[in-house]
């Protein structure tokens, strides 16, 4: 079923709220980008004062999810905005948005928003688990 924009209703102020609060949680993962980012330059700077090079193999295809997370959590914090604010009336507006642009399955259309939420939330958590990993990896060039 094709979600359509008439057919929804618009958020209330509770999940208007509730998508302003999980678009400024998600505004912070930006702290843990720029800890990958600081973890890949410890790591280059570990090589290259003779350090074990062996963790690069690890650490470059994590930069690589640790990016693609990071991309996709500003794109959801900024969805969760424009749903707070009003710029998205409501949840069928945004699924007609993302079917459009983004070719998104239709089967994902019609989620209801405690499932968006929790499904960013999750999306959160990994970014912050690879971020970290990212660390260990970085560190392991310094032993």
């Amino acid at each position: 079923m094709m979600a359509d924009e008439a057919d929804a209703p618009p958020l209330g102020s509770a999940d208007r709220a509730a998508c302003a609060v999980c678009a400024d949680w998600l505004a912070t993962a930006t702290v843990s980008a720029v800890a990958a980012g600081a973890s890949a330059a410890a790591a280059l700077a570990g090589v290259a004062t003779g350090g074990a090079p062996h963790p690069l193999l690890l650490l470059l295809p994590l930069l690589l999810a640790e990016r693609y997370l990071a991309l996709r959590l500003a794109l959801d914090a900024r969805l969760f905005a424009r749903l707070a604010d009003g710029t998205l009336p409501g949840l069928g507006a945004l699924d007609a948005g993302l079917m459009r642009a983004l070719d998104v399955d239709v089967a994902k259309a019609g989620r209801p928003l405690a499932a968006r939420i929790a499904g960013a939330r999750r999306l959160h958590r990994w970014h912050m688990a690879v971020a970290l990993l990212c660390a260990l990896a970085a560190a392991l060039t310094w032993i």
